[in-house]
């Protein structure tokens, strides 16, 4: 999966990475550390998708991590959403990962899979998902078809012909 560049996107949402450190003369030999983030702290996508928070709608940095997210999806033809999306401004941290139900190319996720099809049914595009040229989501709804009336003719009932086969008779 490659990106291209769009100058009206502006700054992207960076993920920023954790480190595992080994600490051998620990009881716990492992840790993870991070890049400390200063400022307020904002949950743009939660795990469980059920929380909507009008930072997600209505800051630039929401609306990005909305953007990406239906990136993600269109680019691995929904099989792949990245959630859980919180952090500091355009600085992201501890994102979730949610696959189809077989996985997607070996990968598998630590979310839900059904956060997939509920972004699918709640996401709304931003002008940032315009920018990027990404389809709607949304299934139109179809115009109601005219309806058929099919004219059945009064005719006499056919006599119907016995269509079991012949029995044998015995000429022995």
């Amino acid at each position: 999966m490659s990106a291209k560049s769009a100058e009206a996107f502006g700054e992207v949402p960076e993920i920023i990475p954790i480190y595992l450190v080994h600490r051998p003369s620990n009881d716990i030999p492992y840790a993870t550390l991070e890049e400390e983030l200063l400022g307020d702290f904002v949950k743009y996508s939660v795990k469980d998708g059920k929380e909507i928070n009008l930072m997600r709608r209505d800051s630039e940095a929401g609306q990005k991590c909305c953007a990406f997210q239906h990136w993600v999806y269109e680019k691995t033809d929904g099989n792949l959403l990245v959630t859980d999306m919180q952090g500091v401004g355009m600085k992201l941290t501890d994102v979730g990962i949610a696959t189809c139900k077989k996985g997607y190319k070996g990968f598998k996720g630590n979310c839900a899979t059904t956060f997939i099809d509920q972004f699918k049914a709640l996401h709304q595009c931003n002008r940032f998902c315009e920018i990027l040229g990404l389809k709607s989501l949304q299934v139109r709804q179809q115009k109601p078809r005219r309806k058929v009336t099919v004219a059945i003719s009064k005719r006499q009932p056919v006599a119907k012909k016995n269509v079991f086969p012949p029995t044998l008779k015995n000429t022995s």
